[in-house]
């Protein structure tokens, strides 16, 4: 078993223990010689009955949802345990040449429960199976978060976020830099990849300043809401923004106390 993406050593490590828990749960069940070739199948269990488990010599078989596949199976998985127990069971599909064993899902279950330390494999097996699925559904869940970021070019003189408008969006500079005016006063810039206009999101309040172009700049503007769920899903953006936050309160004191004396 597999998760789409970047590899992760704590799940190399449980799909390597699954493949040796199979092995182990299948030592001494009497498998067919021959091998069943399956090709472009949306859904496995609509050709077969749902007391056939199935063990992949060759190939690839996905978790499939809306047509995106969400976790691959290949030589050496056996797929279809859900189905042992008449639980709901997700849609597996074969999209290439993938070759398989048939495995009567009682007569394999009669073979786990005969002997004491099979029982204890499968037990293990089963975590492991449920630690990875788990952790797909963590991914997914943070990918949901992600939101779709819009990006505006601005020119120097251009008016990104104007004092006293109603705060929409929270934006951060991908390339350029701005100065920031409070009542027609210069009080800070914003530069690459600083998060602006984040305050007035969080206070409900209409805009406290003025942010106009330096230089030419692009920008990544992001909606309220879903800044929201970013901070919610994502806790280092939080500690990113109260840093960014942090050092211009303390330049603005400093301008503050130069203007003093």
């Amino acid at each position: 078993m597999y998760l789409p993406g970047k590899s992760i050593e704590s799940i190399d490590i449980l799909s390597a223990r699954l493949h040796q828990l199979t092995e182990a749960l299948l030592e001494g069940f009497p498998l067919d010689e021959e091998t069943l070739t399956l090709e472009n199948i949306d859904d496995l269990y609509q050709h077969f009955n749902t007391d056939q488990l199935f063990l992949i010599t060759d190939g690839m078989i996905h978790i499939s949802h809306e047509g995106q596949n969400l976790i691959g199976f290949d030589e050496g998985d056996l797929i279809g345990v859900n189905r042992a127990f008449n639980l709901p069971s997700p849609t597996f599909r074969v999209d290439e040449f993938v070759e398989v064993k048939i495995i009567d899902r009682d007569a394999f279950l009669r073979h786990v429960y005969s002997d004491k330390r099979r029982q204890h494999y499968w037990s293990h097996f089963l975590s492991c199976q449920n630690s990875m699925l788990l952790y797909q559904v963590t991914l997914l869940s943070k990918n949901q978060e992600k939101t779709i970021a819009g990006f505006q070019n601005y020119q120097i003189g251009d008016v990104i976020i104007k004092e006293g408008d109603e705060a929409e969006h929270v934006y951060t500079i991908i390339s350029g830099e701005a100065d920031v005016f409070s009542n027609d006063i210069k009080v800070g810039s914003v530069s690459e990849d600083e998060v602006f206009g984040a305050m007035a999101v969080f206070t409900g309040e209409k805009r406290s300043a003025t942010v106009i172009a330096k230089t030419a700049c692009t920008v990544m503007a992001v909606p309220q809401n879903e800044f929201v769920n970013l901070i919610e899903a994502q806790p280092q953006a939080a500690v990113n923004l109260i840093e960014n936050l942090a050092r211009r309160i303390t330049i603005m004191n400093q301008q503050f106390i130069d203007k003093q004396q």
